[in-house]
């Protein structure tokens, strides 16, 4: 590997002026190399924060690799950035060029105007990796339903190169596409495409179809992308549901038999929604509220379902269907009034 050389003419030029010769160091002058440290922000670029009581003169930074120790690159070219009375933050005036990616260990010295040296072993690193991000993702679907579950998704990924900010397309790298814990990984092409397909479920009235590069093809040279995420809409395919009663008086303490159809819009036409467990609730209900609660009970094969109850007054039956699955529709009916005498009364 080649070793890179950057020398500065003066760190100072950009942020500081020293008109006079540098006093002799007191006592309780205070240097220290707090850490060295990079940004996925501005790749390539070093960081470097100090603490000092003195106006810092010099920095020079040493990039080894992290295995082996051995010497990549080295560069005194620093601007001052920000400062407080903690630390000053100084970078490096632009981005490193290196040879290759991969992650370095810094050792930092600094001196200040007033002579005073310090050197920090392994003040930190830098991570040199490629910034990945994906470009005109769009998907097939504005919203799913029923009957139409799968989205397909296509886009590019492209890698961001630190140092130079050159952008290429990355091939052969996998794609997650995840809609709800399905994750298909596809692999793109030559020229940074892919495409893939996924079945998306639903939890509620809305699902997502989540896209990314997953960070494993190209190991820790290759940042994670960030996410794009799309929104979709569940639209529910639409229920009916009937229920009428036997009989619309009855004395305290005798049944009502409440019957009826639990029904869904399907492609062809309204059709029966068979064998849903628990499927329709009543509740007892008047004028000033509700009351009671039956059931709930399953339909058939045809979609049918009875039940014998006794209303503890007079009221109609509200009967409701309220699926587990955000793919079929809720439905509500009521019943006509059963009117409910007191035991012993003539009919």
């Amino acid at each position: 590997m080649k070793r890179r050389s950057v020398l500065a003419a003066g760190v100072l030029g950009v942020a500081l002026v020293v008109s006079a010769a540098p006093a002799p160091a007191q006592a309780a002058d205070l240097l220290q190399v707090n850490r060295a440290y990079s940004s996925n922000l501005e790749p390539g670029r070093l960081f470097v924060s100090i603490t000092s009581t003195q106006p810092v003169a010099d920095i020079r930074a040493e990039l080894v690799t992290e295995d082996t120790g051995a010497p990549v690159a080295e560069t005194s070219d620093f601007v001052l950035l920000s400062t407080d009375p903690d630390a000053t933050i100084w970078a490096t005036s632009a981005p490193l060029i290196l040879d290759e990616l991969g992650d370095y260990e810094v050792h930092v010295e600094v001196t200040d105007v007033a002579g005073n040296h310090v050197r920090q072993e392994r003040a930190g690193s830098l991570l040199y990796r490629v910034t990945t991000f994906l470009e005109g993702v769009t998907v097939d679907r504005t919203s799913v339903d029923y009957d139409h579950r799968d989205v397909t998704v296509r886009g590019v990924l492209k890698g961001r190169w630190p140092g130079t900010g050159e952008v290429r397309p990355l091939a052969d790298f996998p794609v997650e596409i995840n809609a709800a814990y399905n994750f298909p990984p596809v692999q793109t092409a030559a020229d940074g495409s892919f495409e893939g397909t996924v079945t998306v479920y639903a939890y509620g009235p809305k699902t997502e179809v989540l896209v990314g590069y997953a960070g494993s093809s190209g190991g820790f040279d290759y940042e994670r992308s960030a996410e794009v995420r799309f929104e979709l809409p569940v639209v529910p395919r639409k229920t009916r549901v009937t229920a009428t009663v036997n009989r619309t008086r009855v004395v305290a303490g005798e049944t009502v038999r409440v019957s009826g159809r639990l029904s869904w819009l399907t492609s062809s036409g309204w059709a029966p929604l068979p064998n849903q467990v628990f499927a329709v609730l009543f509740v007892l209900c008047d004028d000033n509220g509700c009351y009671n609660q039956y059931g709930p009970v399953n339909t058939d094969a045809r979609g049918r379902f009875a039940l014998d109850l006794a209303p503890s007054q007079t009221g109609y039956l509200h009967a409701s269907y309220w699926p587990n699955d955000p793919f079929i529709g809720e439905s509500v009916t009521q019943t006509q009034v059963v009117t409910v005498v007191p035991a012993g009364a003539r009919r």
